[in-house]
């Protein structure tokens, strides 16, 4: 049976055209999933009663409705799952609820230039190795009790790219990549986001090691 997944792509900036419609074709290739798409934040308000699954959101918004952050917060800390995506980060920035349920909040980011992705665990997202991205580098205040699967290596440190996490009895995964539409046709990029989603749906398709 397939998982059905509200994916949201909502903003001016983020995520472009370009990168939506890659996305539209990547989730179209995910034979497990069925995507129902919306372009509006307040889609939210559909997740109770709506038999999904899981929510996707590639998305830069200052604001969010009460009531649209309310029907989130409880479908994650039902079950439900959650995989966000690149400027998600960036959105809500003042609301508290947004920060604890994704797990980290935009601090800054460089310009657009190459970095690579490091694993460093195993599990879900075993078998991938490290790979390249010519991007936006995010950098973020994020919660100490994730567990951080790709990190960027840089002057300061190592710096989390991807994150998964539990909210109630939700699973909640971050990427943080995905300025540019290239990304999201990367093929390790891709099976990232697929191994994610997959994850958050719970689908029991880990090609772990």
């Amino acid at each position: 049976m397939k998982k059905r997944v509200l994916v949201i792509t909502d903003g001016l900036v983020h995520p472009s055209l370009r990168a939506r419609s890659d996305l539209k074709r990547l989730l179209l290739g995910m034979d497990r999933l069925e995507c129902v798409h919306s372009g509006s934040i307040e889609a939210l308000k559909t997740l109770p009663g709506g038999d999904f699954d899981a929510l996707a959101v590639y998305l830069h918004r200052q604001s969010v409705s009460d009531l649209a952050l309310d029907a989130l917060e409880a479908f994650v800390r039902g079950g439900g799952g959650l995989f966000a995506l690149h400027s998600a980060s960036a959105s809500f920035k003042i609301r508290d609820r947004w920060f604890d349920l994704l797990g980290g909040r935009f601090v800054a980011h460089g310009r657009v230039g190459p970095f690579a992705l490091r694993r460093v665990t195993r599990g879900i997202f075993g078998g991938i190795d490290a790979f390249t991205l010519h991007d936006e580098l995010y950098f973020h205040e994020y919660d100490r009790s994730n567990t951080v699967h790709f990190v960027a290596d840089t002057e300061k440190g190592p710096e989390p790219q991807v994150w998964t996490r539990v909210f109630g009895e939700g699973r909640v995964c971050y990427f943080a990549p995905g300025h540019r539409a290239a990304t999201i046709r990367h093929p390790a990029a891709g099976q990232v986001l697929k191994r994610g989603l997959y994850w958050v749906c719970r689908i029991d398709e880990e090609a772990g090691e």
